[in-house]
Parts: structure tokens; C-alpha cells; sequence
């Protein structure tokens, strides 16, 4: 080995040496580079919390040489490990006191509605630009009170692009300084809508839905129908594209009694009632989720304390462990079992990846279709089309005749098995029809001829 090499080697040993440091002193400026943010046309805040509460900050976009994209991942890594407890802190603080809750979260802020809209998100910019302007769209938003809610553990939604938000668009922007996950993220929603708030009716929008400029209205109205209805709890827009088979003259305003569990609630409502009933139910499934990382719910320790909790409570499936599905049992249990849903699709779903869905774009809407209903409607004129037989009667014989036409182009004439015609009609009034797949169904032939 000559002494050059020998040189060089250790120089280069040195060199990677003085590196590493450099790379530790970095990642630890990244680390405590944080900040917490509020604002909204109201007045924008700008809140620096205590270390305690102190939300990392990092620019999550590879940009710069290998090195600094190390760094960020490693910031991000170490930040989202210290996440379950930070957000335990935080939201423990908030529910201990909700006059101080409510001053922290939105200031000077002043009710103007007996309706909060609030619009869930996190960080896919892409469905974030599509769905948000949708809302600040939306017929007589400014009839309701208007709340963004971020969650931590990203950049603000501000700050990675410009969102353009009408002038005199009064609302309030909630940064959280942790990464709440889905779990606690829909707990505080719901919390801060009815405990902190003391809003009548909560309508809440996920990040990765486009809706139609009179979706709002029409959910609030279902959230008033539902009020008298002994039965129905939550209300949402259905999300299956069923239109295919449907009159819309006659029936764009109708609703269906499903049951809690069929169908997502990407876009749902809430009354105050039906929340006072589940509280205690809501606040049992926060304790026990509370200082996890939500994300591994379905391993241990968090699993088997999930599942302790539907058990202990005589839930038979303990198979789905969301947040969701405990919410519409703890509905179920408290006496509102069924849901009002639409019979037409209000809001297009756009989000093919995410925390439960990893597909291609071209997997994600050959399932759940593209679009949404596109005419308009008289929202006070929603009505439950399970009350007049009727209605059901119309609704198959409409079924019928688009099936026969089906028939006639695919299928040379035959008609339409009664099996067929009896198992859709069903899933239309049980809102578990996809349109879409059955669409697809008559013209492949699948199985449609021996029904």
C-alpha cells in the first residue's frame, strides 16, 4: 500500500468524520426549529407554545444534496417516534379546560352560526387543492361557521402552496402542534365542535373529497331531519355512485335508512343530541388510544387494548378497530342504529392513497367511479323515501326499466332475471349498491343470467 493512499485514506476518514458531526448538528437545529400556528380572515394568530408543546418543523420536499435529504427523513423520523405522547399532552390540556381550549384554538374568534363545517386535512397538497376550494364554493357557506383543521407533524397548508380563499371568507385555521393521527384527530373534531365550541350541528369534510356546491346544505338538513328520528344518529353522503339506476327528477332529495356500518363516512353530519348520547363512549375509546402511535393499531399493545374495549362493551366483531366503526357502535348501542344517507352521490372521493388506501389512480375509480350528482336541488326538500311504499315501488320500477335497456343492448333482448332486479333494488334502499361494478356487471354477463 503506498503512502499516498495511506494519506488520502485518512483524510478521507477525517473528512467523513467532521461530516457525521455536522450532519448530527443539523438534524438537532431541524429538531427545534418548530413552531405553532393559527389563523383565519378573523385575525391572524401567531401562538409560540412551550417547549413542551413544541411542533418540529422541516421542509419534507427532497430538495438539496443527499445529505440534507437525509437529514430531513431523519428529523421527520425522530419527530413522528415523540408524536403519540406530545399529542396525548396536547389534547389532554384541551379537554381539561375548554374556555381556555377555546381561546388558544381560535382567539377573538366569534360565533356567527349554530353549524361549524369543518374541514379535515393533513398533507396531500394534490386532494387538499382539489377539495378545498369546492367548500369555499359551496351555496350559503357563510351561513355556517368555517374551520380548517390541520393536522401536526407537516407543513402548513399555507405554506407549501398558495391557496386562494375568497375575500371576506370568514374562517379559522387550526394548525395542530402534533401529529394527531385519525384517532384522536377525529375525537378533538368532534369534541371541539360540541364541548369546546358549543355548536348545535357538526359537518365534517375529509381532505380527499370534492363536494357539490350544495352538499353542505343538504347535510344540514338531514342533521335537522334526524333530530326527531328516534333511530338515525349520524347522517353522510352516500359514497358509491348508485345514478345509474335512479330518477333524479323525482328523487335527487331522497334519503335512505342504512345501517351505521354501510358505507364511509367521508363526509358526514352530526346533531348535538346524537353526540351528548355517545360522549362518554367517545371519550372511553380516546383513553385508551391516547399516547399510542394510532397508525399501529392493529399490533400490540394498542390492538389488544382495542379489542379489550369492544369486548368489554359486547362488541361481537372486534375484526375493525377505527375510530370510526367504535363511533357507529357506540351510536348502535346507545339506541341509534341506522344513519340517513343519500340515494345520490353529493361529492366526488378523490383520495387513492392514504393511510387505508394504496391503490393507482385507475384501481381507486374503477371502484368508486368519477363525478358526482351534477344537476341542483331544493335542500329543505330532502325527504325520507322509506316512509311512503310508494316511493319503493317507483324507485324498482325505474330499476326495472334501466336493467330492460341494459338487457336489450348487452344481452340480445333477454330480460332481466327478477333475482337480479330484487337483490339491486335492495342495495339501492340499503345504500350498498355499487353502480358502478353493476354497471360493468350486465355488460360482461357476470353471473346475471342464471339469477
Amino acid at each position: 500500500m503506498s503512502a499516498g493512499y495511506m494519506t488520502s485514506n485518512l483524510h478521507a476518514q477525517r473528512l467523513y468524520g467532521l461530516c457525521r458531526h455536522r450532519q448530527l448538528f443539523l438534524a438537532l437545529v431541524l429538531i427545534c426549529f418548530v413552531r405553532f400556528r393559527i389563523s383565519g380572515a378573523v385575525g391572524r394568530l401567531q401562538l409560540k407554545e412551550s417547549a413542551d408543546s413544541f411542533q418540529t418543523r422541516y421542509q419534507h420536499d427532497c430538495i438539496g444534496s443527499a445529505t440534507l435529504c437525509s437529514l430531513r427523513r431523519s428529523a421527520r423520523r425522530l419527530t413522528e417516534t415523540a408524536q403519540p405522547k406530545l399529542a396525548a399532552t396536547y389534547m389532554d390540556s384541551l379537554l381539561a379546560d375548554f374556555e381556555a381550549a377555546r381561546k388558544r384554538l381560535v382567539g377573538n374568534f366569534n360565533k356567527r352560526s349554530k353549524v361549524a363545517v369543518v374541514y379535515m386535512c393533513f398533507e396531500r397538497m394534490e386532494m387538499i387543492q382539489q377539495a378545498m376550494p369546492a367548500i369555499l364554493r359551496s351555496d350559503g357557506l357563510a351561513d355556517f361557521d368555517f374551520f380548517i383543521s390541520q393536522d401536526g407533524g407537516s407543513r402548513s397548508i399555507f405554506d407549501v402552496t398558495k391557496l386562494s380563499i375568497p375575500s371576506g371568507t370568514q374562517y379559522v385555521f387550526i394548525h395542530h402542534p402534533a401529529n394527531l393521527c385519525a384517532g384522536l384527530h377525529h375525537y378533538f373534531v368532534k369534541a371541539f365542535a360540541f364541548d369546546i365550541m358549543g355548536y348545535d350541528t357538526l359537518l365534517v369534510v375529509e381532505e380527499d373529497n370534492v363536494i357539490h356546491p350544495q352538499a353542505l346544505q343538504l347535510l344540514h338538513r338531514m342533521a335537522e331531519l334526524s333530530i326527531s328520528e328516534p333511530e338515525i344518529g349520524v347522517v353522510s353522503l352516500l359514497d358509491m355512485d348508485m345514478s345509474h339506476f335512479l330518477d333524479p327528477v323525482h328523487y335527487s332529495e331522497g334519503l335512505i335508512r342504512t345501517v351505521g356500518t354501510v358505507g364511509h363516512l367521508w363526509v358526514f353530519g352530526l346533531h348535538r343530541s346524537k353526540y351528548d348520547a355517545v360522549r362518554g363512549y367517545l371519550r372511553g375509546y380516546y383513553e385508551v388510544i391516547k399516547g399510542h402511535d394510532y397508525r399501529m393499531k392493529h399490533e400490540p399493545p394498542l390492538r389488544d387494548a382495542i379489542v379489550g374495549l369492544l369486548q368489554e362493551n359486547g362488541m361481537e366483531d372486534t375484526s375493525v378497530l377505527s375510530q370510526d366503526r367504535w363511533f357507529i357502535f357506540s351510536l348502535a348501542k346507545s339506541g341509534f342504529a341506522l344513519r340517513y344517507q343519500t340515494l345520490f352521490r353529493f361529492f366526488e372521493p378523490i383520495g387513492y392513497y392514504g393511510l387505508h388506501f394504496q391503490y393507482n389512480q385507475s384501481q381507486f375509480f374503477g371502484v368508486f367511479g368519477r363525478g358526482m350528482f351534477n344537476g341542483r336541488i331544493k335542500p329543505a326538500a330532502a325527504f325520507d323515501v322509506t316512509k311512503d311504499p310508494a316511493h319503493g315501488q317507483a324507485i324498482k320500477a325505474t330499476m326495472r326499466a334501466r336493467l330492460t335497456t341494459l338487457y336489450d343492448k348487452y344481452w340480445s333482448g333477454s330480460p332481466p332475471p327478477e333475482g337480479v332486479v330484487e337483490e339491486w333494488y335492495h342495495g339501492v334502499l340499503e345504500g350498498r349498491l355499487n353502480g358502478l361494478e353493476a354497471l360493468q356487471d350486465v355488460m360482461r354477463g357476470k353471473g346475471l343470467l342464471q339469477k
